[in-house]
């Protein structure tokens, strides 16, 4: 005679089925939580490496030529720590189009609220309502800092060095960014200057004729 399950039995597996059930979809969740924060975190990563790209080319291109700003009073060609994170002048500005300008071009690194931008101007000394353009480089970043370092083997939050801070005849030889994302924590990168310029904080670029 055969006997089927019984009740109790009945109830014991359908337990033992929803116990694994939950510990399955508990595992497939996690896994897809998994996957999403890895693609986050790379896209992230790559946003910042494209970021650091972007500044390499504008540090290994500066240019020892001095400014005026809109107000009219000179600009040293490389400012770091003042109204901007960093500020300079870069050569190797390519124009295709063949537009009636100069192949130097002044540039600078802001962060606002959470994004880090370059801005650039279309001229070198500008007039009283020149106006940088924006690029946006990097979001989600909580803190910025650009550090120069100098022949003498100082570090500088502020440059052109003053008093107390040191400096002197020291050239600047290496640029230093200083990041904290909120996805990666602290990152820094750190760029030679071009070892053949000479940087003359005081000295004002000629008036225009």
């Amino acid at each position: 005679m055969r006997r089927g399950f019984t009740l109790l039995e009945m109830l014991v597996a359908l337990a033992v089925f929803a116990v694994i059930g939950v510990m399955a979809g508990r595992i497939l969740s996690g896994m897809v939580d998994m996957s999403e924060f890895t693609h986050q975190r790379g896209d992230a990563l790559a946003q910042a490496q494209r970021a650091f790209s972007v500044i390499e080319r504008d540090v290994l291109q500066l240019a020892a030529r001095p400014v005026r700003d809109e107000f009219g009073e000179a600009a040293p060609a490389l400012a770091v720590g003042s109204a901007t994170l960093a500020e300079f002048t870069r050569a190797g500005w390519r124009n295709p189009l063949g537009e009636p300008r100069a192949q130097l071009q002044r540039v600078a690194y802001a962060l606002r609220e959470d994004t880090l931008l370059r801005l650039f101007w279309p001229v070198l000394d500008r007039a009283d309502d020149a106006r940088p353009r924006a690029q946006t480089l990097l979001t989600g970043v909580i803190d910025a800092t650009f550090v120069v370092r100098d022949s003498a083997g100082a570090e500088h939050a502020h440059w052109p060095a003053q008093g107390g801070d040191g400096g002197g005849d020291a050239q600047p030889v290496a640029l230093e960014l200083r990041l904290r994302l909120e996805h990666h924590g602290q990152l820094k990168r750190l760029w030679p200057t071009p070892t053949a310029l000479r940087f003359a904080p005081k000295q004002a670029p000629e008036a225009p004729a």
